[in-house]
């Protein structure tokens, strides 16, 4: 490419199946199949194949940017239904030596084909003849649109090791700086020579800016061809300045004008190494043009004139024009996978979901299953119904324990136990992996602190494991009669001997088996009250309501404008609600009557305990302990489930510590060890015996 600007050299990237990759996602995460969007997976794996394989430096043509641009397009409409980080991209960096920079997210993969498209414009530009108007105006536009993709690029930055706000900012400057010098050579054939002064300055002004924000990762060729361009401008604004000054008859002004733009050129001699013939040509032309301008102005004032050189303060400050800025390309969403729920929607109602299932467990459950702890214990601390059984049936087994005997599973208890174990023992695994994964690294103090938290609940868990233990330990033995069934009891519960009973006392009894009975019916109800509220919960799909939320709002949501959806979603609930609090008034009526009932037994009652009330309330007692060693069963189940789920999440997050931080050595390493790229390497704008900044080998 005969120029005498540069261009963006194309990065490379690892070429991956996009379309397989989001099928496999599609399949895994979401709720539909994907063969429903085989079409679409085909467009964007076909798009992204021709993108890393078929673009050549000093090869591009419109049809690129098409490209470029189309495949942006489906990068907006796959980060509105994909999670950002679902896909591992990799992309060589700028000096391209060693693995792929590689990251789980969209935006990378984004952010480097704002790249592309900006080195894609930058060459279309250098392409454009600079012998027309039309070929310069072309060219200032590609030059403006390259850096309205690099702004783009700025705006949207995350830490990528190799591409460094510092070096887009450079990058971006020197398009600037190109497209204000076509402007410049547009208006050398028909301004004034104030006007091409202020615009010959201004490029001075943003080649500087751009040799300011020169780092590593610029190559020195581009740095010296920087150098030259920022002293050629000025010296030519000096010059044009000093055309002024003569037409004005202020000699003295000429010469200074000319002595500073001969000045300038003298520094820009220094750094000539490597720089474009071309460059090389044009700034010879201005320095032949301004020495002999100098020496004819020194001789004609010397001789003629007379008069006074001011020095560089005295003279009036130059003065730029800018007649470019950054033109951001402006890309569209495509219409694919449109009819894909969005990955949103499918993530706020899992959690929403999640939410509504805490909300039941803890508006509910929870509450529900205490009233019938407290109920059931509160009969069971007043030695009912053992102490009216063991009077008024002496040799038969009563009801409630035979329906006792028929609930309780001890198998139950032992797998929920080996179970608890089994989770146990995978969530000290998961702890572990993170701190290993994060050994020997640095900057992991957040991580460190969460580990420890970790730990810390594991270790307060176990605590809690070890007191339901104890709890079945104590209880086995009654649990061990009542599964041996009706003989187990029969031969455990002793006969006591027949007692007549008067009729108050019969009266009593009769009065607290019907409130027992009563109590029983109302735990019944409470239990088939939690079920339906259950199937209701399943039944009553947030989702619907989501989509229609999504779609009313043009897809532009976060999760939290979801939040009002829920809050109406949840109202459903608000008459079972209402149901808990009439519970708990009830609770306490029937817990008054059963307070009076049983203090008339006690006072009626002349019958000394026996040895059978005595098994029998052994047996009710154990009944209701194993009923509490359940329900701490399932609690534990549930949070250490539930931890698994949020450990693996730290897991991941201490793998891509690791990652990173490896990735940081490696490059460390390979920099310490990489010499001085040889000549071999290919040669880019500007063209030099010797390698420029590249960051990409063809």
């Amino acid at each position: 490419m005969n120029t005498n600007l540069l261009y963006i050299p194309l990065r490379q990237s690892r070429p991956i199946d996009l379309g397989q990759e989001l099928s496999e996602i599609i399949n895994h995460d979401f709720l539909q199949p994907s063969t429903t969007f085989e079409p679409d997976l085909n467009l964007v794996s076909n798009l992204r194949h021709l993108i890393t394989t078929k673009f050549k430096n000093e090869q591009i043509t419109k049809q690129h940017q098409e490209w470029l641009v189309q495949y942006l397009k489906y990068l907006q409409a796959i980060k509105r239904k994909f999670p950002n980080d679902v896909i591992e991209f990799g992309w060589y960096g700028l000096i391209p030596y060693g693995s792929p920079f590689k990251l789980r997210s969209l935006k990378f993969e984004e952010l480097n084909i704002w790249y592309q498209l900006a080195s894609v414009y930058s060459q279309l530009g250098c392409q454009e003849s600079r012998q027309s108007d039309v070929g310069l105006k072309n060219a200032c536009s590609y030059f403006q649109l390259s850096c309205g993709c690099f702004q783009m690029i700025l705006q949207n930055l995350i830490d990528i090791p190799d591409l460094s706000r510092e070096t887009i900012e450079c990058l971006k400057y020197i398009m600037l700086a190109q497209a204000q010098e076509t402007i410049w050579q547009k208006a050398l054939s028909n301004m004034n020579h104030s006007v091409i002064s202020k615009l010959s300055y201004q490029t001075s002004e943003y080649y500087s800016q751009a040799l300011k924000l020169t780092n590593d990762d610029i190559k020195i060729e581009w740095i010296n061809h920087l150098t030259v361009k920022k002293f050629h401008f000025k010296a030519a604004s000096l010059l044009r300045r000093a055309i002024i000054s003569q037409d004005c008859f202020k000699y003295g002004e000429q010469v200074a004008y000319l002595e500073l733009a001969n000045k300038s050129l003298e520094l820009a001699s220094k750094y000539t190494s490597y720089v474009n013939q071309l460059v090389l040509d044009d700034f010879q032309g201005l320095f032949q043009t301004i020495k002999q301008s100098l020496t004819n102005a020194h001789r004609d004032n010397d001789l003629i004139y007379h008069k006074i050189v001011p020095s560089e303060q005295e003279l009036p400050s130059l003065v730029g024009v800018s007649m470019v800025k950054p033109i951001q390309p402006v890309i569209t969403t495509s219409d694919i996978f449109n009819n894909l729920v969005p990955y949103i929607i499918i993530h706020v109602g899992q959690a929403f979901k999640e939410r509504q299932d805490v909300f039941i467990q803890e508006q509910f459950h929870i509450p529900i299953q205490q009233l019938n702890t407290f109920v059931r214990k509160n009969i069971s601390d007043r030695g009912l119904p053992a102490s009216i059984d063991s009077i008024t049936q002496s040799e038969n087994i009563p009801d409630s324990i035979v329906h006792h005997s028929q609930e309780i599973n001890i198998q139950l208890i032992v797998d929920s136990l080996s179970e608890i174990g089994e989770l146990r023992t995978n969530c000290i695994q998961i702890v572990n992996e993170c701190k290993s994964r994060i050994e020997g690294t640095s900057n992991f103090e957040s991580l460190q602190a969460r580990i420890d938290n970790m730990k810390r609940y594991l270790d307060r868990a176990k605590l809690g494991d070890d007191i339901v233990q104890e709890k079945y330990v104590d209880i086995k033995p009654y649990l061990d009669i009542y599964s041996q069934g009706y003989s187990g009891l029969i031969s455990y519960i002793p006969n006591s001997k027949f007692v007549k009973l008067d009729d108050n006392l019969l009266t009593i009894i009769s009065d607290l088996r019907s409130l027992l009975a009563d109590i029983d019916k109302v735990i019944t109800n409470r239990n088939q009250t939690l079920n339906d509220i259950d199937i209701r919960a399943r039944e009553n799909n947030i989702v619907p309501k989501l989509i229609e939320h999504y779609n009313t709002h043009s897809g532009e949501l976060t999760e939290y404008s979801f939040e009002p959806i829920y809050d109406e979603h949840i109202k459903i609930f608000a008459q079972d609600l209402r149901y808990l609090e009439n519970q708990k008034r009830e609770q306490i009526e029937l817990d008054l009557k059963l307070d009076d009932l049983t203090k008339k037994f006690q006072q009626a009652c002349t019958v000394t305990a026996t040895p059978r009330q005595e098994s029998l309330q052994a047996l009710e007692t154990a009944y209701v302990k194993y009923l509490e060693v359940i329900t701490n069963l399932n609690e534990g189940k549930k949070f250490y489930t539930d931890f698994i789920i949020k450990s693996n999440v730290v897991l991941k997050e201490c793998e891509e510590h690791l990652y990173k931080q490896r990735i940081e050595s490696r490059d460390l390493e390979q920099q310490q060890r990489q010499p001085q790229q040889s000549t071999t390497v290919e040669v880019v704008s500007p063209k030099t015996t010797k390698p420029i900044y590249n960051p990409n080998l063809n």
